[in-house]
C-alpha cells in the first residue's frame, strides 16, 4: 500500500519572507507604503477609508493605550460588528506588541463568560449593540475590565477620545518585538462541540501564512477588492485584513451578511474576491439579482463547513468567468492548509473535475492521514484523521494543557476526517467529534446532509445522533424547508434518504422540520445545541 506522508523540505532561511519581522512593524510599514490607497469601502455610510487614514487612527489609539499603562503583559480585546473603526484597536495593539483577542458579537452568553474568565482582558472596545450582553457577562464572570464604546455613551469612555491628535504621533514607531515566536493574537476554536479554547498564534506564524501560495487568491497588484463578512474573531478575517494591508488591496466592510445586498456590493465596488461559507453561499444564490454586473469577480471561495457538489456546480454556473473553489484551513495552523493554486492551469482543471476537493495541501506542511484509533498511517482513498506539522502552527492553547492536541510524533490532530486521491487532491469528509456510531457502524453526518440537501424541499439541514439504549445512536435529520414546499412531510424526507443509503445509515430517529438551524457566525452547525434542544423537547 502506498502511504502518503508529506515531508517538509527544511532550510535555514526564514520562510515567511519578512526577515524575522513582527506584525506591528510589517503593518506599520505597509500602511505607510500604501497610504493613498483605499483599504476600506464602507457601504453603510458610502465612505472610503485609506491606508493612511487607518494608520493615523491606529497610531493615536496606540499612544492612548500606552498612556493608560497597558503593556505586553495585558490583553486588549474588542467586541464589535464590522465597521469603520473595528480594526483600529487590533492594529494599535500590535504596534505596541500587545496580544489581542476578539469577541464575536454573535457568541452565546455562556461562551462569552467562559472566554472572559479565560483571558481576563484589560480593556474591551465594544459597539453599542453588543454592550448589554457584555455588561451582563462581565457581571456574572466577575472579571474587572474597562469598556470603551464605539458610539455615544454617558457611562463609558467614547472611542473618539482615542482618536484625538497627539504631538507624539508624527514620531511614532512601533515597538520592536524581541522574539517573533511570541504570541501576537489569540483566536478561539469555533465551539461547535464544546467550550472554545484560546489558540495562541505567533507573529512569525501569521506573517508566514499570509505570504504563502495558498493566499494568492487575487491579483497581487493592488487592484483587488475583497468581500467577506467574518469579524476578527475568525482567522479568515485576520488573514484577509493583513493581506489587504500588506499588498495595498481593499476590502468591503459590512456589519452583517445580506444575501440580496451582496449582489449589489459586488457590482458597485467591482469585487474581485468573494468569500462565503456554504450556508451564506446558498442564500446568496437564492437571492440572485437580475441585471447585476458580476464580471469583476475572479475568485469565489467557500469553506469552513461541508460543501455539496450541487452548491459548487450552482456557483460555477452563476459565475462563469470566476474560479470557484473551496479551501481548508485551521486557526491552529495560523491559516490556510489546502487549496488549489489559482495560478496553475493544471490545478484549475483539477478543481473543475473535482469540485468537492479542497485542493492540494500546501508544500509548507508535513502531513498524514491516520486511523484515529490504531494510529496507523493510511494510503490513497482511505478515510482517517488529517494531521499536520508546520513552522507556522500555534504556540498552544492559552492557559490550558495543549498536549492532547498533538500525537506522539508532534503532529497536530486536526479533528477532521479526510482522504486524498491518486493525484494528491485533498477531501474533507466530516469532523471526528460529529461522527457517531449505529451498532458499531460509523455515521458521517455530512454524507447524510448532502443527500437531504439534494431534495428540492430542503434549504438547510443538520444530522445528529439520538442516543439509543441498544444501538448506540440513531440518526435524525433536522430540516429547514424552502419556500413553497410546506407540504413536504418528515416521512417524505425520511423515505427519500432511505432509498439512497444502506440500511445502517437510515434516519432511524426520523426527521424534524424546524424554522432555523443554530450555527456559528461562519456557518458551522452547533450540533450539540441542536441535539440538546431535541432531547429537551424544545423542537
Amino acid at each position: 500500500m502506498d502511504v502518503r506522508i508529506n515531508t517538509l523540505q527544511n532550510n535555514d532561511q526564514n520562510k515567511n519572507g519578512y526577515s524575522n519581522s513582527d506584525l506591528g512593524y510589517v503593518i506599520f510599514e505597509s500602511l505607510k507604503k500604501y497610504s493613498n490607497r483605499i483599504l476600506q469601502y464602507l457601504p453603510d455610510t458610502d465612505e472610503t477609508d485609506t491606508q493612511g487614514q487607518v494608520l493615523k487612527r491606529s497610531i493615536r489609539t496606540a499612544l492612548r493605550l500606552k498612556e493608560k499603562g497597558i503593556t505586553k503583559d495585558d490583553i486588549v480585546s474588542s467586541c464589535s460588528h464590522n465597521q469603520k473603526n473595528s480594526i483600529i484597536p487590533f492594529i494599535a495593539s500590535l504596534f505596541l506588541g500587545i496580544k489581542t483577542a476578539y469577541f464575536d458579537p454573535n457568541l452565546s452568553h455562556l461562551d462569552t463568560i467562559h472566554l472572559l474568565k479565560l483571558i481576563k482582558p484589560r480593556i474591551i472596545f465594544i459597539d453599542l449593540e453588543s454592550l448589554p450582553l457584555m455588561e451582563k457577562c462581565l457581571k456574572e464572570s466577575q472579571v474587572n475590565t474597562e469598556l470603551v464604546v464605539f458610539g455615544e455613551s454617558e457611562k463609558y469612555s467614547n472611542f473618539n477620545e482615542y482618536l484625538e491628535p497627539s504631538i507624539e504621533e508624527d514620531n511614532f514607531r512601533p515597538v520592536v518585538v524581541d522574539n517573533v515566536m511570541e504570541t501576537a493574537v489569540i483566536l478561539f476554536s469555533s465551539g461547535t462541540t464544546g467550550l472554545p479554547k484560546g489558540i495562541c498564534l505567533s507573529h512569525y506564524g501569521i506573517l508566514g501564512q499570509i505570504s504563502n501560495e495558498g493566499m494568492k487568491v487575487w491579483d497581487n497588484h493592488g487592484g483587488s477588492v475583497l468581500l467577506l463578512y467574518t469579524t476578527l474573531y475568525w482567522i479568515s478575517a485576520v488573514q484577509m485584513l493583513l493581506k489587504c494591508i500588506t499588498e495595498g488591496c481593499a476590502k468591503v466592510v459590512c456589519k452583517q451578511f445580506d444575501a440580496a445586498a451582496t449582489w449589489r456590493l459586488v457590482e458597485k465596488y467591482k469585487v474581485t474576491s468573494l468569500f462565503l461559507g456554504p450556508y451564506h453561499a446558498r442564500d446568496f444564490l437564492a437571492a440572485r439579482q437580475k441585471d447585476v454586473d458580476t464580471s469583476s469577480l475572479k475568485y469565489m471561495m467557500t469553506g469552513s463547513a461541508p460543501v455539496t457538489k450541487k452548491l459548487m456546480e450552482e456557483l460555477t454556473e452563476a459565475f462563469p468567468s470566476a474560479t470557484v473553489m473551496q479551501g481548508y484551513g485551521q486557526s491552529e495552523a495560523s491559516g490556510m492548509i489546502a487549496i488549489f493554486n489559482v495560478n496553475d492551469p493544471k490545478e484549475i482543471k483539477l478543481q473543475k473535475v473535482k469540485p468537492l476537493s479542497c485542493g492540494k495541501v500546501l508544500p509548507e506542511y508535513n502531513w498524514k492521514i491516520v486511523d484515529p484509533v490504531t494510529e496507523k498511517a493510511l494510503g490513497a482513498n482511505e478515510r482517517g484523521e488529517f494531521r499536520y506539522k508546520i513552522d507556522y502552527q500555534m504556540n498552544g492553547y492559552y492557559k490550558m494543557d495543549s498536549s492532547s492536541a498533538y500525537d506522539s510524533e508532534g503532529f497536530i490532530k486536526s479533528g477532521d476526517i479526510a482522504y486524498y486521491d491518486e493525484e494528491n487532491c485533498f477531501f474533507i469528509v466530516d469532523r471526528i467529534k460529529e461522527m457517531f456510531k449505529y451498532k458499531g457502524w460509523h455515521i458521517l453526518p455530512a454524507v447524510l446532509e448532502e443527500i437531504l440537501l439534494s431534495h428540492p424541499a430542503v434549504k438547510e439541514t443538520a444530522v445528529i445522533g439520538i442516543p439509543h439504549d441498544l444501538d448506540g445512536d440513531h440518526p435524525m435529520g433536522i430540516v429547514v424547508l424552502n419556500k413553497g414546499y410546506k407540504d413536504a412531510t418528515p416521512e417524505d424526507l425520511e423515505l427519500y434518504v432511505r432509498q439512497r443509503v444502506s440500511d445502517t445509515q437510515r434516519l432511524r430517529a426520523g426527521v424534524k422540520i424546524v424554522k432555523m438551524i443554530t450555527k456559528t457566525a461562519t456557518g458551522k452547525i452547533r450540533r450539540n445545541d441542536m441535539k440538546q434542544m431535541v432531547l429537551n423537547g424544545d423542537i
